[in-house]
């Protein structure tokens, strides 16, 4: 009896399963950054220690831009793996510490597939597609960060509801602030279908402090969420530099070039 309790206690017990954070960066306004805070998150992340993946749900490919990878020599896209003709193994890559999963214009086909087969098994449930191919790789990761269409699509669906967590990038000017609220009814809409999809905040992007209007836009926008506690605006404020277009340009993401963004990361760290 001694022997069998001493055996029992020489049991180890096992580690709990540790699942990623899933952060879209998502607006319905195009041009905010979305991929440039995406692309300098991760590699802030990366920098930190942080195992972290990108996965492109849009289907301009720009993930793949930044990163330096032709996106037309993509054999298989993340694309393929929505539709159910790969696993996210498949078409894993890397590049400067990031696994990167990659998409290009063959994402613009998914609408038209899945809704065409929406009475198919496979498609039984079509806003869930990314969701369900993350749990191939949710434990291997600390972060997996979404880059999304600015449409209200498929994809964009997908996207948002496959994160624990949003992002939404604002530039200080009016359309894309009106893309912040829209992109905000678009979170609350979901989640009157059940959804847990955190706000984690509003960051302010390419923000040029010799004009007027951003400055006067930004205190607005941080006056109108301040008496919303739900939503946080970042203090972290990502100015407009030309240093980040040539990084993303080059395709070369060196978060040395872009000290505010390393602090948006450590903001993000704190909260999140």
């Amino acid at each position: 009896m001694a022997k069998g309790i001493k055996h029992l206690k020489s049991i180890k017990p096992e580690k709990p399963v540790k699942f990623a954070r899933v952060i879209a960066v998502a607006s319905q306004k195009g041009g905010v950054g979305k991929t440039a805070t995406v692309t300098n998150m991760a590699v802030g992340l990366v920098s930190l220690g942080y195992k972290t993946a990108i996965i492109d749900m849009d289907a301009q490919g720009h993930i793949a831009f930044s990163f330096g990878i032709k996106k037309d020599g993509l054999i298989k896209t993340i694309y393929e793996v929505l539709i159910g003709e790969a696993k996210l193994n498949d078409i894993k890559q890397n590049a400067f510490g990031v696994d990167l999963y990659l998409s290009n214009n063959s994402l613009s086909d998914l609408s038209a597939i899945v809704m065409a087969h929406t009475n198919d098994r496979r498609f039984s449930a079509p806003n869930y597609l990314l969701k369900n191919a993350i749990g191939q790789i949710i434990t291997r990761y600390d972060y997996i960060l979404i880059d999304t269409s600015p449409s209200n699509d498929l994809q964009t669906m997908n996207s948002l509801l496959a994160a624990t967590d949003i992002i939404i990038p604002a530039l200080p000017e009016g359309l894309a602030i009106d893309g912040v609220y829209d992109t905000i009814n678009l979170i609350k809409r979901i989640r009157e279908q059940g959804a847990k999809t955190n706000i984690l905040g509003i960051l302010p992007t390419m923000v040029q402090d010799y004009t007027n209007l951003h400055n006067v836009m930004l205190q607005d926008l941080r006056k109108h969420f301040a008496e919303n506690p739900d939503i946080k605006v970042f203090d972290t404020v990502i100015k407009r530099a030309i240093r980040h277009g040539l990084a993303q340009s080059h395709g070369e993401p060196n978060i040395k070039n872009a000290p505010e963004y390393l602090s948006f990361v450590k903001e993000v760290l704190d909260i999140a």
